[in-house]
């Protein structure tokens, strides 16, 4: 199934970082900030990994034989949303859901999040095990395993966010691109200004959709064990109100779109299956409205600094159709 407009799509937005080592002086003032903050016992190893892309990540293994993994987010990013996907991380980790399970500070009372470096936001998590694997790695049953896992997520969680709280994604994204900003100026250098407008005048008046979206699902967030089992679901710093489909279109714009732009479609098929098959919502969704809320979102996002824009993105904005009818039809097994 050939879709020519998506070709560009299969260069990944996330990349794998090179970890720089950890020096004393690092290693000295984050002991301290772990020590008063969260008193995890003597700490003899501190050492840098790239776990996720949303922050920059170091293990430290305490005497007592126990790792944990350090969460630094830069300062763009709001405390009251990172304390949010950490309450629903843990809450899902608890319930044995492959998640992060954040720790509490020793002052409670004020969320999962206190103050790190340089004005950064620091949060400590039990250490996941497994780890990342590129996209077109991945297979048709590694692709059905996620389907079942990020459903069975929202399932877990949705009863408890049947409502979008929050100004609506349309008004934050108006607000958003009437503020001249450096990102807003590089948006528009690479998105034609005419068909952006356009596209936005089009999301006017739309009701928010329910339910919550995980925001960050990556190649990179996903991690996995030697048996290719899905062991860890991490980066939940854009957490949110949403739409529960919004994941599922990352998984396909990422995963089900090979170097030569052309669709997946086993690989497709085989997660929206799962996907579907578990699903919160009990009928199918408006694709169309999906990946309208989905786009909102990108641009949101890339307007804030929280993550790249897709490639591709410019020919996704012009005609979001287009990717919704591919959903669409993957989601029909007889076409």
């Amino acid at each position: 199934m050939p879709i020519g407009f998506l070709a560009a799509l299969v260069e990944e937005a996330w990349t794998f970082r090179c970890v720089p080592e950890m020096d004393d002086r690092e290693a000295y003032l984050l002991n301290g900030i772990v020590q008063r903050d969260f008193r995890l016992g003597r700490i003899i190893r501190f050492r840098k990994l790239a776990r996720g892309v949303q922050s920059e990540t170091i293990e430290i293994l305490t005497s007592e034989r126990q790792s944990f993994l350090v969460l630094i987010y830069p300062r763009i990013y709001a405390r009251k949303q990172l304390n949010t996907g950490a309450k629903k991380s843990t809450s899902l980790a608890k319930a044995t859901f492959p998640s992060l399970h954040f720790m509490e500070p020793v002052k409670a009372g004020g969320g999962w999040v206190v103050d790190g470096p340089q004005g950064t936001h620091l949060m400590v998590a039990k250490f996941p095990v497994g780890q990342s694997v590129a996209c077109e790695q991945w297979q048709s049953q590694d692709l059905s395993q996620l389907g079942v896992r990020l459903a069975w997520m929202h399932r877990m969680t949705t009863d408890a966010d049947r409502t979008h709280t929050g100004k609506p994604l349309y008004t934050e994204l108006t607000c958003l691109l009437a503020e001249p900003s450096p990102r807003r100026n590089a948006l528009l250098n690479i998105l034609d200004a005419s068909i952006l407008q356009k596209f936005v005048d089009t999301q006017k008046g739309k009701p928010p959709l329910r339910g919550w979206i995980h925001g960050g699902i990556n190649q990179n967030s996903v991690l996995m064990d030697d048996d290719r089992q899905i062991t860890s679901v991490i980066d939940w710093g854009l957490a949110g109100s949403g739409s529960n489909y919004e994941d599922a279109v990352d998984v396909f714009v990422q995963w089900c779109v090979d170097s030569e732009g052309q669709i997946r479609a086993t690989e497709a098929r085989a997660f929206l299956e799962a996907f579907l098959s578990l699903a919160p919502e009990p009928r199918s969704p408006d694709w169309q409205d999906v990946v309208d809320y989905w786009c909102m979102r990108q641009i949101s996002n890339a307007l804030r600094g929280y993550r790249p824009l897709p490639r591709g993105f410019g020919s996704i904005i012009r005609n979001p159709a287009f990717l919704s009818t591919a959903i669409a039809l993957c989601q029909n097994k007889n076409s």
